[in-house]
């Protein structure tokens, strides 16, 4: 079966990563793009780009419809919403309706650790949840004999993203602004760091080169990073010192294990990040990285982090 894609489809257009992955498919012209979108939903799309509305409770019946015709769909909608009820949930119908439809390629809402790897899925619930859905959606494409192929990606931390207060909280616990930061333990826990624009230009490159990526874990790595780092180079560019507070990860962890079982998704999450835990972030020395392969731009840490500081200063 020939793996070319034409037609794609976007779930989650607005999101974090979403609007990365949609601008480089706006430019790129060998796809037809759509977006999928929630009925109750009040953003607001290109012109250009045709929108398809569902209800907001996605019905295997309306995604089916939604994907007819489409060679590709990528998912890219928050985390909360594809890690929602189990087996019943979310993520599982896009994938039914994905076979249903006769979708060529799915690239999953994946985009952080390695979901598969046990290290990751025992201490964040929201990996495991992950993990199980590669896993159906990987027996479905087994099942399909070559009809469905899927493409995970796994890029480790957004950290334009995650030093965007507006965006992200201060997701890694650094506030340029304010010039604090939270170390765990030694601070040196080396992590996989990938833009959000490299990660959004990642998808679009996994789908114009589909021959060579399907079914297949992407793993991709701008640069690999610290906690101690990433404060440094803050410093040293701004003439700076932050005011840094160093805990514990495994007292936190405890604490906030019960925060995390009563729905609260990102405490234990993002501190995993800069924690002396290992559980696979250290991409560079575990896996085959993709930023070469998928012709993606070169990035440092010290460009990411001036973007942060000037993105600060603004009034």
């Amino acid at each position: 079966m020939s793996t070319a894609i034409k037609n794609v489809l976007i779930a989650g257009a607005t999101g974090s990563l979403g609007l990365p992955i949609l601008n480089a498919l706006h430019e790129e012209s060998s796809f037809n793009v759509t977006i999928l979108s929630r009925a109750s939903s009040t953003a607001t799309f290109p012109p250009n780009i045709p929108v398809i509305k569902v209800s907001d409770e996605y019905t295997v019946h309306e995604l089916t419809s939604a994907f007819k015709n489409q060679d590709a769909v990528i998912i890219a909608l928050t985390t909360s919403a594809v890690s929602a009820d189990g087996k019943d949930g979310l993520a599982i119908r896009l994938i039914d309706a994905a076979v249903a439809a006769g979708v060529k390629r799915f690239i999953p809402g994946e985009f952080g650790a390695n979901n598969l790897d046990p290290r990751a899925r025992s201490l964040v619930s929201v990996y495991d949840i992950k993990g199980n859905m590669l896993e159906y959606l990987i027996a479905k494409a087994n099942h399909s004999n070559g009809k469905l192929t899927w493409t995970s990606i796994s890029c480790g931390s957004w950290l334009d993203w995650a030093l965007d207060p507006v965006k992200s909280g201060n997701f890694l616990g650094i506030d340029v602004k304010a010039r604090t930061a939270t170390v765990y333990d030694s601070g040196n826990a080396r992590f996989a760091i990938t833009t959000s624009g490299n990660a959004g230009l990642a998808v679009v490159r996994v789908l114009v080169h589909a021959d060579m990526t399907p079914n297949k874990q992407v793993f991709l790595n701008d640069f690999t990073g610290t906690t101690r780092e990433i404060v440094a180079s803050l410093e040293k560019q701004t003439g700076k010192n932050f005011k840094v507070t160093q805990k514990d990860s495994a007292a936190e962890i405890k604490a906030l294990k019960k925060k995390f079982d009563g729905g609260e998704l990102f405490p234990i999450l993002s501190m995993s990040f800069g924690a002396d835990i290992d559980i696979g972030y250290d991409f560079e020395k575990e896996q085959e990285i993709w930023n070469g392969k998928l012709g993606l731009p070169q990035v440092t840490l010290d460009e990411v982090v001036k973007q942060a500081i000037e993105l600060a200063q603004r009034p």
